[in-house]
């Protein structure tokens, strides 16, 4: 009877985050906000714990997630000078122009898979404003972009902004991120073709004609490739996933281009440019605008030097507080300071006149929303595990042996990712109940880890009421959120049943 009373009262504040979105329609912030202060009023009057003790736990909660609060500001950095400097534009004028401007699936794909995938390396949030928009402006339904964008986005979210969700997971289990990349790049692989399929088809395409075959498997194929490179190969260098997947996808289409280009010479010699042609800009112009994320790869590559890594590792310090174990923190080889480094590279490069105060005072207000989010839902994560409330639920949800917690906890984990309004926390969650379930199922605990860092960002992402509401302002659209939701659950449920099963498939062969 203990052990029930104690699962309900574990549950409560995950139960006051669905709640918060889906019935009282509050903002990430707020929801998150409610649902910690529920939880100190559970360890304050049913755990018996001393005020002083809980304020203590929610603070290092927030000290211990301090890589996810730099990525994120940084993040928007860097987003606000690409913009800003003009080099967006370029980027996106240079992808758009290797393909026929009349070609519609094939310009919307280049947008989203290998801008998405360039930009989303170092950024996940500042693909959004940039998506969402230029779909719109080929042309496409507001909801079918809202719906098509966000169903994509799902299967680069757990690798976005340099390795940010893996690191969270090291973090919450210390296990190492190559170790966590394996897993979680086996899991990422069928959700590859599932977000892929779901964007083609929710723009409208003909899915069997051999133009969208072609595009579809060649393009699928590309990431997967991607996958298999930087998560089961060189896992060390996960980091470059994404852009590793937009480059080969940038030759595939600039191929694909080429030969299509052709064909409507030789079939209509005479014929003019086609309207909305993007510009053309010089060599040296495109350069600037890829340059940055150049030279953001370079530094990244150059930090795994046997030399460089060991020099920057005694730049690393310890911090510990209030009788917890000290962790340990480098600067220098955190994703969210090769972001920063990133984003000043752009101004050197810049195409029109930029004022770097003002970019980081815009980046600064952009960035408060989620920075509070994260700090109030790291809060409420560690108070749950300082307390010991996720190790219960975990052992409560083990008993039912190792096939059973294989087949169900990808559903948790999708649960919990759609319950934070900001996923880093919801990782840090899940990670850290493996922990406890791994010893006992015999599972290696960098499996379902792996299976976590997937399984909280991916198929839940498009769900959360704050992405369906982001997404609608980017698009000037108001009161469709119910209708995007459901549009979304379809493919989300198909993307959850094909990562599950690999998920399976992974634990049984490990």
């Amino acid at each position: 009877m203990n052990t029930a009373i104690d699962v309900i009262i574990a549950l409560l504040p995950i139960a006051a985050l669905f709640v918060g979105f889906l019935v009282f329609k509050l903002t990430a912030f707020k929801a998150s906000f409610y649902a910690w202060v529920l939880e100190l009023v559970v360890v304050l009057a049913y755990y018996q714990q001393a005020p002083l003790k809980v304020i203590e736990a929610s603070l290092w909660g927030i000290v211990t997630i301090w890589s996810g609060f730099l990525v994120l500001y940084t993040g928007q950095i860097f987003g606000q000078a690409y913009r800003s400097t003009g080099l967006l534009t370029v980027l996106l004028n240079s992808v758009g122009s290797i393909v026929p401007a009349r070609d519609k699936q094939a310009q919307a794909l280049a947008l989203v898979v290998v801008i998405g995938g360039f930009i989303g390396a170092f950024n996940g949030f500042a693909v959004y404003p940039v998506a969402i928009p230029g779909l719109l402006e080929l042309g496409f339904d507001s909801v079918a972009t809202i719906t098509s964008f966000l169903v994509y986005f799902a299967w680069p979210q757990p690798f976005v902004s340099l390795f940010i969700v893996p690191n969270i997971s090291n973090v919450a289990t210390h296990v190492p991120i190559p170790d966590i990349a394996r897993a979680a790049g086996v899991v990422a692989i069928p959700l590859v073709f599932v977000s892929l399929l779901g964007f083609i088809k929710l723009l409208g395409f003909r899915f069997f004609t051999a133009q969208t075959q072609f595009l579809f498997w060649s393009l699928s194929l590309s990431n997967v490739a991607a996958l298999i490179l930087f998560t089961q190969v060189w896992p060390e260098y996960g980091i470059l996933t994404l852009i590793a997947g937009a480059a080969i996808s940038l030759v595939v289409l600039y191929i694909y281009g080429r030969v299509t280009k052709m064909a409507a010479t030789d079939a209509v010699p005479a014929a003019a440019m086609p309207a909305g042609e993007p510009p053309a800009h010089s060599a040296e112009t495109q350069f600037r605008a890829y340059a940055p994320l150049l030279i953001g790869v370079v530094i990244v590559l150059s930090t795994k030097i046997p030399s460089v890594s060991a020099a920057l590792e005694h730049l690393s310090f310890k911090v510990g507080a209030w009788g917890y174990n000290p962790i340990s923190i480098n600067i220098f080889t955190s994703a969210g300071f090769f972001v920063f480094i990133t984003a000043l590279v752009c101004y050197p490069f810049a195409l029109r006149q930029a004022n770097v105060a003002k970019d980081f005072y815009a980046a600064t207000l952009r960035s408060r929303s989620s920075l509070s989010t994260l700090a109030v839902g790291s809060a409420l994560v560690y108070l749950l595990v300082d307390t010991g409330q996720i190790q219960l639920i975990a052992r409560v949800l083990s008993n039912g042996g190792k096939l059973v917690y294989a087949w169900l906890s990808p559903l948790m984990e999708t649960l919990g990712g759609m319950a934070f309004g900001q996923g880093l926390p919801a990782d840090f969650l899940l990670a850290s109940m493996q922990v406890a379930v791994a010893p006992l199922l015999g599972i290696p605990l960098a499996v379902l880890v792996g299976i976590v860092t997937v399984m909280s960002e991916g198929p839940p992402n498009p769900l959360k009421p704050t992405q369906i509401a982001y997404t609608q302002s980017l698009a000037n659209v108001t009161g469709k959120d119910g209708e995007i939701f459901r549009t979304c659950l379809k493919w989300q449920a198909l993307s959850l049943v094909a990562a599950t099963i690999a998920a399976v498939l992974l634990v049984y062969l490990s």
